[in-house]
């Protein structure tokens, strides 16, 4: 039977389904973007045609953040599953009266800010660490609200220190620190969501794989070798059987 998936997080959860057989799943809605401080803030008020945008999914995306519709969804979805990552936590948060919204590429090329204004966060890393815990546990509670614990998949997605490059040989990335920083964190909120939420599927693929130069969206740590998706499908498959 084709399960229905929720996907709360980015492309290295999405692209993987590309790779599955279309009687298997069907992914319902697919939110991206954002970081959990921005999805249990105080949304704004604005129209999906302010926003400038060619593409209607990233229309969608920055429509979605802006207006904090994961958490009124959520528990509404008849989906089977639902699919988390946090590598878009990777983004600026910007502040204005006590809401936040994601400074994602999208958000930042649609002229929505010259409208709202939002400035960068006065907040240290401490703060918007425990701000970030505080919107995770709303968000497990929304999701304890409609989901059993089997029915969330976490997937650890970490950035990458190595890439295979255009000859198929392997490289190291030189931003090792910033690679480090980013993992850290978002490593961090893994942790943290699991201690949280005991019963959860968990897909860990991590110090097995590399990032991969000739992957469809370009060069980056958290873009990766077919070879990752496979498995991470393999381990999919195995939960929703």
């Amino acid at each position: 039977m084709m399960k229905k998936l929720d996907i709360l997080g980015s492309c290295v959860t999405r692209d993987a389904l590309e790779l599955t057989e279309e009687s298997q799943y069907t992914l319902e809605t697919y939110f991206a973007r954002s970081s959990l401080i921005s999805l249990y803030s105080p949304k704004v008020d604005i129209k999906r045609e302010d926003i400038q945008l060619a593409s209607d999914f990233q229309k969608e995306m920055v429509y979605y953040d802006l207006t904090k519709y994961f958490p009124r969804y959520i528990k509404e979805t008849e989906a089977d599953y639902l699919l988390i990552d946090f590598i878009d936590e990777r983004m600026e948060v910007l502040e204005r009266n006590g809401s936040y919204i994601t400074r994602s590429n999208e958000f930042v090329h649609s002229n929505v800010n010259e409208q709202i204004q939002y400035e960068a966060s006065v907040l240290n890393k401490e703060e918007i660490n425990e701000l970030w815990k505080k919107s995770a546990l709303q968000l497990i509670g929304d999701l304890k609200g409609r989901f059993n614990p089997k029915q969330i998949i976490l997937h650890k997605a970490l950035w990458r220190y190595s890439y295979i490059d255009k000859n198929g040989e392997e490289q190291t990335f030189k931003e090792h620190y910033w690679i480090k920083r980013n993992n850290d964190k978002i490593d961090g909120y893994y942790k943290f969501f699991q201690e949280n939420f005991p019963g959860i599927h968990v897909i860990d693929l991590n110090d097995q794989y590399h990032a991969d130069e000739s992957n469809k969206w370009g060069l980056s740590p958290f873009h990766y070798e077919e070879k990752y998706y496979k498995a991470f499908i393999e381990q999919l498959n195995k939960i929703c059987q």
